[in-house]
Parts: structure tokens; C-alpha cells; sequence
């Protein structure tokens, strides 16, 4: 990440196109804009990129919520009871404690941009990506899924 701090001392990010910390969540390519690191804690943001098919099973948090924009690509949404589909330009908000998942209905890639507020749920998405290939066990996964908040729902 490129992170500045300004003539006042407050710290400003600028990231041009395709920069960011990249990660791979279970084959989903993962770009964090912006980190807890970079917000004091504030927020977080990252870019997915989903083949088709890929998704995020149901799932809830009670500590964070998220926010997704759907930035290419078609999906399925659950927010709560509501199960639309999302193409470009489609927004979900899930609160804390609503269980929310998405998948890609597409045939393309699909990009989903995610904002996680208060930060700390995408060092989460950073154990996992350095879980060492094959060793991402059920035990070892619902270890970093309860340390960081999250539920099967």
C-alpha cells in the first residue's frame, strides 16, 4: 500500500489501479485497499474478484459490519431473508448480527468492493491466505473464523 501523511500529520492513502495487498481466499482473488492499519482502526476495504460459481457461504458477525458494492459481474445476495440478484452498481448493507452470503451467477468473473467498519476483520482474510497450501483443515479455519467474528448462519 502507498500511504502518505499529510502537512497536518494525518495519515491519507492513494492506490492506483491493481495495488493493493494481494491475497487469495480459497481461489478468489483478494486486493485490500485500505487496512485497520491504514484507518486507526476505523475501517477496511477490499477489492474480490469471484469466478463463476465463487462465493461466501451464510455467515454473520456480531462485532463488524460489512457493506458490499458490486463493481462487475452478476451475484446472488442474501441480506437477512431478502435473496436478490446484483449486477453492477448493486449495494447490500449487513449489519451487525444479519447473516449474509453471496455467489457469482455469472459466467464471467464477478468484482464485489467490501468496506468492513470497525476494522479488523480483513487480518482474517490475511491468516487465511497464509494458511500453507493443504493445510487449511476445518479445525484450523473455524480457529481464524472465531477469532475474527464470524458465524455459519
Amino acid at each position: 500500500m502507498t500511504s502518505f501523511h499529510s502537512a497536518t500529520g494525518r495519515k491519507y492513502v492513494l492506490l492506483p489501479p491493481g495495488i493493493g495487498e494481494q491475497m487469495n481466499i480459497f481461489g478468489n482473488s483478494f486486493s485490500m485497499k485500505l487496512s485497520g492499519d491504514d484507518t486507526d482502526g476505523s475501517l477496511a476495504m477490499i477489492e474480490a474478484v469471484f469466478p463463476p460459481g465463487g462465493n461466501a457461504p451464510p455467515h454473520l458477525h456480531r462485532t463488524h459490519t460489512e457493506a458490499f458494492y458490486v463493481v462487475s459481474g452478476r451475484f446472488e445476495v442474501l441480506t437477512g431473508d431478502e435473496l436478490i440478484e446484483a449486477g453492477p452498481g448493486a449495494f447490500c448493507y449487513a449489519p451487525r448480527g444479519v447473516p449474509h452470503a453471496f455467489r457469482n451467477i455469472g459466467d464471467e468473473p464477478g468484482t464485489l468492493l467490501s468496506v468492513i467498519n470497525p476494522a479488523g476483520y480483513e487480518n482474517h482474510f490475511r491468516e487465511i491466505d497464509a494458511v500453507p497450501p493443504g493445510q487449511a483443515t476445518p479445525e484450523v479455519l473455524k480457529e481464524i473464523f472465531d477469532r475474527y467474528d464470524q458465524e455459519p448462519a
